[in-house]
């Protein structure tokens, strides 16, 4: 799987590790800002409904980011556009930490999505061009996410425990700083793309059916990823049934943590297994594959009542979910590489869902309960296996 590895320079390997550390980090933020909804909540007397608007406040900086990190790297380069964008994730963080304002923690939510954003769009543009869209690669890179996420909750638990909720968030903070430091110290080859690439101003790409299929897919996908990621814990601590079957308030608030710490463990299984068949499956039908199974364990969670039960579809979701944003981004490879605006459009495109699906499910909670909102997920991932069976069957131009 490493193999990719060997055709590399050293400044190229060193630019390929500062990218997974990076990605590593991503995955720490994004699931502490999970966990720790729930104290967040609590502890600055948020509804459910400001809530939802923070998850999407995070999206709206994602999306942003998508358009800043093309256009703005063409100008003063990828390399410096990364550190400030990902630098911004930690100020962020921060003053969620330290600031209970809404209007501030608003703008804190959007400052880690446009740092986010900003990570998301250089890492995998980078590896992609590296390593030639080389779809093990991709999927070793989405590993080190999925890596994060797994320790998240954990952490978040613990220093929770020991000293504090906003210790776990200063904790990431911390390790933020790390990465911006690493990343400051990478050698990036052809820094400044050509402002205009292939196609009139540069867009080309969006005229080709099978990149906006691409797009969609990285919309329905993000749907599903920022919804669950965001509402996995409140939503297994809003379920009455768990709460008598686990033996009350302090079992559930275990259980759900464990339960996304179990998300991200399977999803970095899958993701390994994922770069493992992407070099002997055609990627688009496993894409397929895998997004009709994330539609029938998600469903499964949603409508079992065991904790048994709940646990092994919980687990089978994020199997199936793993590898499907990474094999997007490698089967994109043809556009990205072209066009150095197309990695960054279809983040941003891919981030409306992260945008709209968490307002959705909450709009939906608060009329129908969590079960409600959470349904309008699965209505997501089904939409994604149409686009991903749409995929299988179209050519770029």
């Amino acid at each position: 799987m490493f193999s990719f590895t060997k055709s590399l320079t050293k400044s190229q390997r060193t630019l390929v590790w500062a990218c997974f550390y990076a990605y590593f980090v991503s995955g720490l933020l994004a699931l502490t800002q999970g966990s720790m909804m729930p104290d967040l909540k609590a502890a600055n007397g948020l509804t459910d409904t400001f809530s939802g608007m923070l998850l999407s406040a995070h999206s709206i900086g994602n999306l942003a980011a998508g358009f800043l990190s093309g256009a703005v790297g063409a100008y003063l380069g990828r390399k410096r556009t990364v550190v400030a964008l990902s630098a911004l994730a930690f100020v962020g963080m921060a003053l969620i930490a330290l600031c209970g304002a809404k209007g501030v923690l608003f703008l804190a939510f959007i400052l880690t999505g446009m740092g986010r954003g900003g990570v998301t769009n250089f890492n995998n543009a980078t590896v992609n061009a590296v390593t030639d869209g080389n779809a093990a690669a991709l999927n070793l890179l989405h590993c080190t996410f999925s890596v994060g996420a797994i320790a998240a909750p954990m952490l978040f638990l613990a220093f929770r425990s020991l000293i504090s909720w906003r210790a776990a968030l200063m904790l990431v903070v911390a390790c933020g700083a790390v990465s911006v430091l690493n990343l400051s110290r990478t050698t990036v080859e052809n820094d400044r793309p050509a402002k205009q690439a292939g196609g009139t101003g540069g867009f080309g790409f969006m005229r080709d059916a099978r990149f906006v299929t691409l797009a969609l897919m990285m919309l329905f996908y993000l749907c599903s990823e920022y919804s669950i990621n965001g509402w996995l814990v409140t939503y297994l601590q809003s379920r009455a049934g768990l709460a008598d079957a686990l033996g009350g308030a302090d079992a559930v608030r275990a259980y759900s943590q464990t339960m996304a710490t179990l998300l991200w463990a399977v999803i970095l299984v899958g993701r390994l297994c994922c770069a493992w068949l992407s070099q002997r499956v055609s990627v688009r039908a496993l894409m397929l594959g895998c997004a009709a199974c994330e539609a029938l364990s998600f469903a499964g969670m949603l409508f079992s009542g065991s904790i048994a039960a709940v646990t092994l579809f919980v687990g089978l979701t994020g199997f199936c979910m793993s590898g499907i944003c990474p094999m997007i981004y490698a089967d994109a490879a043809p556009y990205t590489n072209k066009y150095p605006m197309a990695t960054g459009m279809l983040l941003a495109l891919g981030s409306l869902g992260g945008i709209i699906m968490p307002t959705v499910v909450d709009a939906l909670a608060d009329r129908f309960g969590f079960s409600g909102g959470m349904a309008a997920i699965l209505a997501a991932i089904i939409l994604l296996v149409i686009c991903s069976a749409a995929n299988v069957t179209m050519k770029e131009k």
